[in-house]
């Protein structure tokens, strides 16, 4: 509840002074980020796992991340069966905070999409004025572990 009325407050003070969302970008990708956030939220999920995938500059492995209590217990290299240390692997909760540090004042683009259902960020794009910096990072087959 105390979440919801805290990205309501943040909404209206994003938004006031503009007529509307879509005159700017990143207010509306803030409010998709507050709608998609409470959405997660309202579900009350802490224990899930899914496969992640991060494109970037630098190799990453495809790891499927196993969440408990909301913290990260275990990370397995989806093509060799690898367990890896749990730091610096993300959660729901941390892919929602890092696109909420991305958007405001991004020297590049910024995107998310969604869940329909859950809310949870299946996709997120932060591209770069450098080149070769952008990263891409994807989240497929999410299941609910309780």
């Amino acid at each position: 509840m105390r979440t919801g009325l805290v990205g309501a407050v943040i909404v209206a003070v994003v938004l006031s002074g503009c007529q509307a969302t879509d005159e700017n970008p990143n207010q509306a990708a803030l409010l998709q980020l507050l709608e998609n956030r409470q959405k997660w939220n309202a579900q009350a999920i802490h224990d899930y796992s899914f496969d992640y995938d991060r494109i970037a500059n630098i190799f990453t492995h495809p790891v499927h991340i196993e969440v408990l209590g909301g913290n990260v217990n275990r990370v397995i290299d989806r093509a060799t069966g690898t367990v890896y240390s749990n730091a610096g692997v993300p959660t729901v909760d941390s892919l929602f905070a890092e696109i909420e540090r991305a958007i405001p004042g991004r020297s590049g683009s910024v995107s998310a999409e969604y869940d329909v259902t859950l809310g949870y960020p299946n996709a997120i794009s932060l591209g770069s004025n450098i080149p070769d910096m952008g990263t891409s990072e994807s989240v497929t087959n999410f299941q609910k572990t309780t």
